[in-house]
């Protein structure tokens, strides 16, 4: 049909017929204002976990905390919802990424989920602080950052999973001959082929993540996604309604509504350890072929993650 697609509830209620997985697990949601972050971070709550929303605007994080209380209600076996007061998650800012997670380890919390949602695109070209073509930095280097300084906290918690929100879009990341973040040169910007090397990013970090975690024998499941086209608030800047046609019709002209397009990231904190092969890919909650040569490269992944740590050295230090 034209509406394709699982509602994120739909994919809680069909899990928690034995028992209820995530259960007071804490999980971060990144992005989790609008849009499927929102959903995303709804259904985690209503499957029972304790979700912190992050977001760079607070009043916008309060508002979705609010309506998310407002959604629960007094559901029997709720999790719950919450922020750390007053500390943005400005993904772009490494020093500002720092900060948000030194503020997480004094709550004391455990950490289950690490969801990393949050995303731009249709960007005009603009650097970092740290000078970074901005899309790549926010949509990977500065996630990539968090999911490191989070990592004594996720290993602390095993079982635990980190999920990257990916797009079908990585297929528009430029050829293998061009370096990642490699647009410090306006005239040769496009911010699809930003966009799309910032979500291949996202394929090859998770991949990486589970290399590692598998050689360490931690119990730490990693894997991206694509959570389906629908309308979200990725493009607020600079998408003019023949692009917004255009993307859509990528899509196959399957549009998702939020809830469903939250439903693949909820499946992927819900379904059973049993039901995921760290590091692939996922879309409308099984296993989805790549569309990138570069997709399923190793030796990329551990590029990418060099290069990564190369850019974050001076933020990443550990907290303690």
């Amino acid at each position: 049909g034209l509406f394709g697609g699982k509602r994120a509830l739909e994919v809680v209620k069909e899990y928690s017929k034995d028992g209820r997985p995530i259960k007071g697990k804490v999980a971060v949601v990144t992005g989790a204002n609008n849009g499927a972050g929102f959903e995303t971070a709804h259904a985690l709550a209503v499957a029972g976990a304790r979700v912190i929303l992050a977001g760079r605007r607070l009043d916008a994080i309060k508002e979705a905390i609010r309506s998310i209380q407002d959604k629960l209600g007094n559901a029997e076996n709720a999790g719950s919802v919450e922020m750390i007061p007053d500390v943005p998650l400005d993904l772009e800012d490494l020093q500002n990424v720092r900060n948000y997670a030194k503020e997480f380890q004094k709550l004391g919390c455990p950490l289950h989920l690490l969801v990393l949602n949050a995303g731009v695109m249709a960007q005009p070209f603009r650097l970092s602080p740290q000078g970074h073509e901005s899309t790549w930095a926010i949509n990977h280097l500065g996630h990539f950052l968090l999911c490191q300084l989070l990592m004594d906290k996720l290993r602390a918690s095993q079982p635990a999973r980190v999920i990257c929100v990916s797009s079908e879009l990585h297929r528009s990341a430029p050829n293998p001959d061009q370096e990642f973040s490699n647009w410090t040169h306006p005239e040769k910007y496009s911010w699809m082929e930003a966009y799309g090397a910032s979500k291949l990013s996202n394929i090859l970090m998770a991949k990486e993540l589970a290399r590692r975690f598998h050689d360490q024998k931690l119990d730490i499941i990693a894997v991206s996604l694509h959570p389906g086209v629908g309308p979200t608030g990725l493009a607020k800047e600079g998408l003019s309604g023949v692009l917004i046609g255009l993307y859509r019709a990528i899509g196959g002209m399957i549009l998702f509504s939020h809830e469903q397009l939250a439903a693949t990231s909820t499946f992927c904190c819900v379904a059973p350890p049993s039901s995921l092969v760290p590091g692939e890919y996922y879309a409308r909650c099984a296993v989805m072929k790549t569309s990138h040569p570069l997709a399923e490269d190793a030796e990329k992944a551990e590029q990418l993650w060099k290069k990564s740590e190369e850019l974050t050295k001076e933020f990443s230090a550990p907290l303690n």
